[in-house]
């Protein structure tokens, strides 16, 4: 049976256990930069057998684990467009009253937030692309692909916190991370729609 309590009673529990608190989150912090750099390690095994690009930067230094395949690079090495791996919109990642507290509670869909992954583009303005997204929004029925609110083509990843947890025991995160690999093979099953969707916005320009 769930015992209820009132706000005064929690916090006098937190603060109770602070010293167990304060250790707690020290070692979340330290299991999401392993968690992290396992998802850079994927990351970079899937872009290197699939040969398709992978970005600068890391999940684990910058929150930034992005994709693209090589036809998407302009001239200067500039990428055109790509996937990255990001919060749910409206959600940038850092704490507040409405927000989760640790990315990977987002990871495991375990809390208020999300992550998965979210196409991105540099050719066209935000509103030029933003009204051709929603009037072509039916052309990703049927995949795993949601049209949000910012708006945007987002692919939802959601990571199961049993396995994830049974993963940090083992030492080896490679099992809880494989939705990530099947949101990337997805990714790239699609990935000749998104250039159809670019060349129609190229042919919109030119007339």
């Amino acid at each position: 049976m769930k015992v209820l309590m009132f706000p005064n009673e929690l916090d006098r529990l937190l603060i109770e256990h602070l010293a167990d608190l304060d250790d707690g989150a020290r070692r979340l912090e330290l299991l999401q930069d392993r968690v992290a750099d396992a998802i850079d390690h994927v990351v970079a095994v899937w872009t290197d057998d699939k040969n398709w690009l992978q970005g600068d930067e890391t999940w684990r230094d910058s929150w930034d684990a992005s994709v693209a395949q090589p036809n998407w690079r302009n001239e200067d090495g500039s990428w055109l467009a790509w996937f990255q791996l990001d919060f749910g919109v409206g959600d940038d990642g850092e704490w507040s009253e409405e927000k989760d507290y640790f990315w990977m509670t987002r990871l495991c869909r375990e809390g208020r937030g999300q992550m998965g992954f979210r196409f991105a583009q540099g050719e066209f303005g935000k509103t030029q692309w933003k009204k051709y997204l929603q009037k072509n929004a039916d052309r990703f029925a049927g995949t795993r692909f949601i049209l949000d609110d910012e708006p945007s083509l987002f692919l939802p990843v959601k990571v199961d916190r049993d396995v994830l947890a049974k993963c940090a025991e083992e030492d080896d995160f490679s099992e809880a991370l494989k939705p990530i690999v099947e949101a990337l093979d997805h990714i790239q099953q699609l990935a000749p729609r998104f250039d159809e969707m670019r060349q129609e916005m190229l042919e919109q320009q030119a007339s």
